[in-house]
């Protein structure tokens, strides 16, 4: 039945008290968007709160529709219900169940219908930057004319820029740039090598800023961050197929096994070891490969331990031995061979990534990373905020978060924007009680990419607790030194919702035995 409402159980009820700051960490199917849902409802039920107070913020259109469809339903049903079916719908959300509240409760359809905007504000992140930006085009740098990126527009200024930037290197003859794009074209291919340029492009922090990487240094950068020393070249994997860094005698003893079994595969074994001990060092790189394949399985086991140890009873340490040596050369190959692919790759995204800048505010376009950026740089203006907050619309006293874990870091800028003076000095803004709500599941942070993680999820609600710590004390003190009625202190409550209601048993035991396995800390847990 749409709009229905069902009984709150446990942390669902304790997480929906609206005088209650709420930090919610729900995995799937434990009824999240049923207590979100709730949470509102029981905010619109408050005679201090006006609909236009309440922000819910979700990271996706669809759970941003879902949501307005689920608070709407219910308020539309609530206008005509039958007293005593609208009562048990009142306790079963925990809201009081009295004439009072059922009065209010049959307005509230018509009272957000009749706030600005023609109902509650129930956006994406990205919705409400755009929303800020088209308010405030000249407080947040725009000239006239800018316009949201849609994605026709981003593949048709991504291929003709990238066809632009491609004429110009040939023009110039600027060779190594044109080869870096065909060596990406070879291993991508077409589409891929696309989504790495646009990947580049959205990686804005990387190139323009203080300590934006530069043409000139990517090479440098690249080998400190995959762990190379920055004058390494190939001569340090030469050094380490020298005699002083190869285990000289565990190789002498797996030839001296191989010789005395005198096998078909021995002499295999003893061309290889013999091919590499007779070499240059600077040869000996290329024959790694060969003695790895000819001692060793795939599975990078010795290839006949139990016939060899026959000969040679510690065999299988002078293999370990061995093994342990051509591991280090494959690992300093591997750092070489990554690095070879991503300084090139890297020089041609950052090309891209700076044309692609130019070539937005040539069309007047910004995309959806613009307008978190843009957004966030506009509430952040010290010498603008207050002003900006006294020219909107609405003034949000009740904030709601959705799917918090795919927030990343400059779309909580802007949610800590939005909250900055909630829990300052009273905590109040004329009388009234305001609160953030966040529900997230750590476990459903997949948008890495994007720059989101567990770690974002945790220090934010780190933060908002330490913020609110410090108000309830502040509040505490007040009330020892002021005769006047102080509001309640009120810290942040963190809450989890445990039991699923559509998974079964078995998918759960392995989720928590994988992430047992896996490590708390690998999800922002700490247990």
């Amino acid at each position: 039945m749409s709009g229905r409402v069902y009984p709150l159980q446990d942390n669902q009820a304790r997480a929906v008290d609206p005088r209650d700051s709420v930090w919610l960490s729900a995995s799937a199917g434990t009824g999240k968007t049923q207590v979100l849902s709730a949470r509102v409802l029981r905010l619109l039920l408050r005679e201090d709160v006006a609909p236009e107070q309440i922000l819910c913020l979700t990271f996706t259109k669809a759970g941003a529709a879902e949501m307005a469809t689920r608070v709407n339903e219910v308020l539309a049903n609530w206008v005509r219900m039958p007293d005593e079916a609208l009562f048990e719908q009142l306790r079963a959300i925990g809201a009081a169940a009295t004439p009072d509240a059922r009065d209010r409760a049959r307005m509230l359809f018509a009272r957000v219908l009749d706030c600005p905007g023609g109902g509650l504000r129930i956006d994406t992140i990205h919705a409400l930057s755009q929303w800020l930006l088209a308010a405030f085009p000249g407080e947040a740098g725009l000239t006239p004319g800018t316009r949201p990126m849609e994605d026709r527009d981003r593949d048709v200024l991504a291929h003709a820029e990238l066809a632009r930037l491609v004429a110009g290197w040939e023009e110039r003859g600027e060779q190594a740039l044109i080869a870096a794009l065909e060596m990406l074209s070879i291993r991508m291919g077409p589409e891929g090598t696309r989504a790495w340029l646009m990947r580049c492009a959205n990686a804005r922090e990387a190139w323009f800023g203080p300590g934006g990487w530069q043409e000139a240094d990517i090479e440098t950068r690249v080998k400190a961050l995959i762990g190379l020393p920055i004058d390494a070249d190939e001569r340090a994997v030469a050094e380490l197929c020298s005699r002083r860094a190869i285990d000289i005698a565990a190789l002498n003893l797996c030839l001296s096994a191989n010789r005395a079994w005198g096998t078909k595969t021995a002499a295999t074994s003893i061309a290889a070891i013999e091919a590499w001990l007779t070499a240059e060092a600077t040869a000996r790189v290329t024959l790694c490969d060969e003695m790895r394949r000819a001692l060793f399985t795939q599975k990078s086991e010795p290839r006949q331990l139990g016939a060899l140890e026959k000969h040679e009873s510690s065999y299988a340490q002078a293999a370990a031995a061995v093994l342990t040596s051509l591991g280090r050369v494959a690992e300093l190959q591997a750092l070489f061979a990554l690095a070879e692919l991503l300084v090139p790759a890297l020089t041609v995204g950052r090309r891209f990534a700076i044309a692609w800048e130019d070539a937005k505010a040539r069309e007047g376009l910004i995309d959806f990373d613009d307008q978190i950026r843009r957004a966030a740089a506009l509430l952040d203006r010290s010498d603008m905020a207050d002003w900006i907050r006294f020219k909107l619309d609405r003034r949000f006293d009740h904030i709601l978060i959705d799917e918090a874990q795919d927030t990343n870091a400059a779309q909580w800028s802007i949610i800590r924007a939005l909250t900055d003076d909630f829990f300052s000095g009273a905590g109040q803004r004329e009388g009234r009680q305001r609160t953030i709500f966040v529900v997230g599941d750590y476990k459903q942070a997949i948008f890495g990419f994007q720059g989101t993680s567990p770690e974002n999820f945790r220090l934010a609600r780190d933060e908002f607790a330490r913020v609110m710590q410090g108000a309830a004390e502040n509040l505490r003190e007040l009330a020892r030194q002021s005769r006047d009625p102080v509001p309640e202190p009120r810290e942040l409550r963190d809450l989890g919702l445990g039991p699923s209601y559509r998974t079964a048993q078995p998918v759960l035991d392995f989720v928590d035995r994988a992430i047992e396995t896996i490590g708390p800390a690998s999800f922002g847990l700490g247990e």
